[in-house]
């Protein structure tokens, strides 16, 4: 009988809000909405950004290739068929946000 991995639910969660945390540090540093004042722009609620970070389990491997044994440390062994991708982070951001009207915007 083989075994399939899958996601700890904690690891995961931890995964989730770095990824999270990560990309909305890059927006903020991206300083959009200063690219919308130059064109005029910002006015307007023209700019809309969505991003979707998705993860394979089936494309995970053990990092030890001396030791196929040892799983990652990421993934918990069982006894399960092929495993949908998991979405991390979905989320759509609004510049300037259309509610407050904050330069460096908001949730949609």
């Amino acid at each position: 009988m083989s075994s399939q991995q899958v996601i700890d639910p904690q690891i995961l969660q931890q995964l989730q809000e770095e990824i999270q945390q990560k990309m909305n540090e890059s927006l903020e540093n991206a300083d959009l909405h200063s690219v919308l004042e130059k064109y005029g722009l910002l006015e307007y609620r023209v700019l809309r950004i969505h991003w979707q970070c998705n993860l394979d389990p089936n494309q995970l491997k053990s990092d030890d290739a001396l030791d196929e044994q040892q799983p990652n440390a990421l993934l918990a062994e069982t006894s399960r068929p092929s495993i949908p991708e998991i979405v991390l982070v979905k989320k759509a951001l609004c510049i300037p946000c259309p509610s407050t009207g904050s330069p460096l915007g908001c949730n949609c």
